[in-house]
């Protein structure tokens, strides 16, 4: 999905640094449970992303075009290795992310390792809610911050820092639509498909916490001294779930859609 992706602070050159990777520590069992973040369960396509389950209902495998995913749950095996490893190939080549779980068996601490040896480093916070509402992350080229702001449970802001002057007003209509299957897509959010494709992918695995209570239906972007808007339409199932969205992008060169469809 070709939504404008306005973060700046994670699109580094990927380099070695682990400045404040977290200490050993003796925690208790540490579990991952896609069911808190879809309980209506896990779809099986969105968009161009082909998710596999395996039978202990956990996100194994995805394909998003020439992009493939594998994860693997040393935390539920007892292992001493990192709670998840995540492993993707792409176009750019091969990385491994080990990633920290907090106690509610969402990402804590994420450690990217690109083939050439470079490493990135990613921390994540959660509101009371179990919502993702801040990310950090450290490469060579400096450190950078991704703020969520929440209103009654719905994302209505991204600050990020250092700042590009970008602005986002995400609104949600006077009649929101319950979001039922747990959809999230962060190109609405500011993380668009040239940044960090991983957020996307590790979310699906149920990893990144809980989505917008919502489904939103506009995002007004103010970009680089420029405008633009872009509108969101959802079309529900009868189990509440949505099946198909069309984004409508529009902006001083004129305007574009795109559908996304989603099995579930």
């Amino acid at each position: 999905m070709s939504t404008i992706g306005v973060i700046s602070c994670i699109n580094f050159t990927s380099c070695s640094n682990e400045e404040d990777e977290p200490e050993s520590e003796v925690r208790g069992t540490v579990t991952v449970n896609p069911a808190t973040v879809f309980a209506n369960g896990i779809p099986q396509k969105v968009g161009g992303m082909n998710l596999t389950v395996n039978s202990d209902g956990l996100v194994s495998a995805l394909t998003d075009g020439a992009v493939k995913v594998t994860f693997d749950y040393p935390c539920m095996s007892r292992s001493t290795e990192a709670d998840v490893i995540m492993r993707v190939s792409d176009e750019v080549g091969e990385r491994v992310t080990s990633i920290t779980l907090n106690d509610l068996g969402y990402s804590q601490y994420w450690k990217c390792v690109y083939d050439d040896g470079d490493v990135d480093e990613y921390w994540f916070e959660y509101n009371s809610g179990g919502q993702l509402k801040k990310i950090k992350a450290q490469n060579c080229e400096g450190s950078g911050t991704v703020d969520f702001s929440y209103e009654n449970g719905n994302i209505v802001g991204v600050k990020m820092n250092p700042s590009d002057g970008g602005t986002m007003k995400i609104s949600y209509g006077s009649t929101p639509i319950k979001n039922v299957g747990g959809v999230m897509i962060f190109g609405m959010f500011g993380i668009g498909d040239d940044d960090f494709t991983e957020i996307q992918y590790s979310y699906y695995a149920g990893l990144l916490g809980k989505a917008t209570v919502s489904l939103p239906i506009k995002n007004e972007l103010y970009f680089d001294g420029e405008s633009s808007i872009e509108n969101y339409t959802w079309t529900i199932n009868d189990n509440g779930l949505p099946t198909k969205l069309t984004v409508e992008w529009i902006d001083s060169e004129g305007s574009d859609t795109e559908d996304m469809f989603f099995v579930w």
